[in-house]
């Protein structure tokens, strides 16, 4: 059969059916265009939603060298920070540089005692008493240089009394250190 020898009417009458087997074979072959149509939509979706994450992420990557160089610059800081106000209370080292500086003012350290820290917010207290025996100036330099120390050191409760002999006065007073609480004042 001759498809141009059919009346007009035919033709279109063939092309409709073929038109509609073909929708009919679609329709069979992918049902659910709809149901494909929400996936695709829902996929595009999270395609953009992934594209925006990798375009933060490669932002975030391009600051990387600088948020480096903060890190470091900050770990110079807590270094310095804790120079100031170190972690542990490092008694050895204290009594060592006490010492020194007793020697250096011509003071004699006559005892050395550490209390029992104290916590206080987010550091703790570390009280040492100390009786030392020399001249009142070499007391006043031995403060002085107590004061230079890069650790920070209160000293209270002083009290002197004059001697009889090489030495004119006895000193007795309490020099607190202070100590970083990395716990920030939880109950130990």
């Amino acid at each position: 059969m001759d498809f141009k020898k059919l009346p007009f009417w035919g033709q279109l009458a063939v092309v409709a059916l073929m038109a509609g087997v073909l929708v009919a074979v679609a329709w069979m072959a992918y049902p659910n265009f709809s149901e494909m149509e929400k996936r695709n939509a829902s996929m595009r979706a999270e395609l953009e939603s992934l594209q925006t994450e990798i375009r933060k992420g490669q932002a975030i990557e391009a600051k990387l060298p600088e948020f480096e160089k903060e890190i470091e610059n900050l770990q110079l800081k807590l270094n310095d920070l804790l120079a100031i106000l170190p972690t542990e209370p490092e008694t050895g080292e204290l009594l060592k540089w006490v010492k020194n500086l007793a020697d250096q003012s011509n003071l004699d350290l006559k005892m050395f005692n550490p209390g029992a820290l104290r916590t206080v917010e987010f550091y703790k207290e570390f009280p040492i008493s100390m009786d030392v025996e020399g001249d009142y100036h070499d007391l006043g330099v031995f403060f002085d240089r107590i004061s230079k120390y890069s650790r920070i050191i209160n000293v209270s409760a002083v009290s002197i009394a004059a001697m009889q002999g090489p030495h004119s006065i006895r000193s007795s007073f309490t020099a607190t250190t202070f100590v970083y609480d990395d716990k920030g004042g939880t109950a130990q």
